[in-house]
């Protein structure tokens, strides 16, 4: 259905962590999408030490000085960024292009709504930088995130299933077949 990576979190404290064996089970049964390691932690030995047990395609850090030093690793950068921890556009911008050339793409998502930054600010970034958008996305949006921009892509968070094969995966399939049929 067009899915480009999938991502799972490698932090052994996170609540969602996926622990290696698992990881590669799920690896066995989805073809196509890369699998993209998060990491929360800024700590490159332990993102270091962490890649050495799992087969990743991807990882994902959140921590901008990280960039600077994860030049060690032989894998994609995905830079995860907080919208809402940015005090305008301009900065944002500052910030993306310090680290351009060491990142696959940016994703961006906001966990707050009091920032200045607006979707139209993306857009024109969009222009300059690979971004993948990671909040504001759903069914009646889906189209002026994606239609006539240049937006790399958007990201779509699944949830813990309850027990296998039970869980509600309606809106993520309606996006995803709007995605197909375009």
């Amino acid at each position: 259905m067009g899915v480009q990576y999938l991502g799972f979190s490698l932090d052994s404290d996170n609540e969602n962590y996926v622990d290696p064996q698992t990881l590669k089970s799920i690896r066995e049964w989805v073809v196509g999408p890369r699998i993209v390691g998060e990491f929360s932690t800024s700590d490159l030995d332990s993102i270091t030490n962490t890649i050495e047990r799992y087969d990743i395609d991807a990882i994902q850090i959140s921590d901008i000085e990280v960039c600077n030093t994860i030049t060690s690793i032989d894998l994609p950068v995905i830079l995860a960024l907080d919208i809402s921890t940015f005090e305008n556009p301009v900065e944002l911008r500052e910030v993306m292009a310090k680290v351009n050339d060491r990142v696959a793409f940016f994703l961006l998502y906001k966990s707050k709504d009091n920032t200045d930054i607006q979707k139209e600010d993306l857009l024109v970034l969009a222009n300059d930088f690979r971004i993948m958008v990671g909040y504001g996305i759903d069914v009646s949006s889906i189209g002026s995130w994606i239609d006539n921009t240049n937006i790399y892509g958007i990201c779509l968070k699944g949830s813990i299933e309850i027990k296998p094969g039970f869980k509600d995966y309606d809106e993520l399939a309606d996006i995803l077949e709007m995605l197909e049929i375009d």
